[in-house]
């Protein structure tokens, strides 16, 4: 089991989780697996495929996070794959649990946590070929592409769109999501999203609660922009059609 989940980290949780809700994202009724310190304001929002965590924090970042069903067995597989991984208790010492620590070549570190396999909100029924399907997609900024891609596979992600320039990595989660490696100056994450319909929809649904998004078309397709709460604008990608310059897996 590998599900995507990235931690957006923000002092406005309430506010974030009004735009997912907009997008269609569904609040889950029970936290999955964190490692926050009790007390920490949480929700949780599940896409078609994957899910987004909202943490209250002072300063607005975006982290990479795996769900994972045994964690044990998950270290096994990525060490066996050729990429360490460090073993970790719950940080803020309650005997929660405890999770993976893996550090990229570039030097990005990211965590995967065991969570309920019972809970499939974020888990989509089919992969292949939905339409209109909302699914979250971390962007990984890197100097480093093919070691992104090489730790990125041994944790068990499968490839799915890939440019040939080698600028461009997108990797699949079997149960939902995907995480992009897009080639940077400094590696970093940034929370987008990835739509299978007509981004027309969304920003319809967008408009009909209040918030405004912008259409543009990109090089490589087309991409809805969205000013979130904390300043910046929200990515949400067009799955690709035209797949020249790109190789879909």
């Amino acid at each position: 089991m590998l599900r995507v989940r990235p931690t957006q980290h923000t002092p406005h949780v309430s506010l974030w989780a009004q735009l997912l809700t907009a997008l269609g994202l569904k609040e889950m009724p029970m936290l999955p697996a964190t490692c926050a310190a009790p007390g920490t304001g949480q929700r949780c929002f599940a896409a078609d495929a994957g899910r987004i965590l909202l943490q209250e924090s002072a300063t607005f970042h975006t982290e990479l996070v795996f769900e994972v069903r045994d964690l044990e067995r998950f270290a096994q597989w990525t060490i066996s794959d050729g990429t360490p991984v460090t073993m970790l208790p719950a940080p803020h010492g309650d005997g929660t649990r405890a999770l993976a620590r893996i550090t990229a070549p570039d030097g990005l570190s990211f965590s995967a946590l065991a969570v309920d396999p019972l809970a499939t909100e974020g888990t989509p029924p089919d992969t292949a070929g939905a339409e209109e399907q909302l699914a979250v997609l971390a962007l990984w900024n890197t100097p480093d592409v093919p070691g992104a891609q090489a730790t990125l596979a041994n944790i068990g992600a499968k490839p799915d769109t890939t440019s040939n320039g080698g600028t461009w990595a997108q990797f699949r989660a079997k149960h939902g999501g995907f995480v992009a490696a897009h080639a940077g100056q400094a590696p970093g994450v940034e929370l987008s999203l990835e739509y299978s319909g007509k981004l027309e929809a969304l920003a319809n649904r967008l408009s009909a609660a209040g918030f405004e998004a912008l259409l543009a078309d990109e090089a490589y397709g087309r991409t809805l922009l969205v000013e979130h709460p904390d300043g910046a604008q929200l990515w949400i990608n067009e799955r690709q059609r035209d797949l020249y310059g790109y190789l879909r897996h």
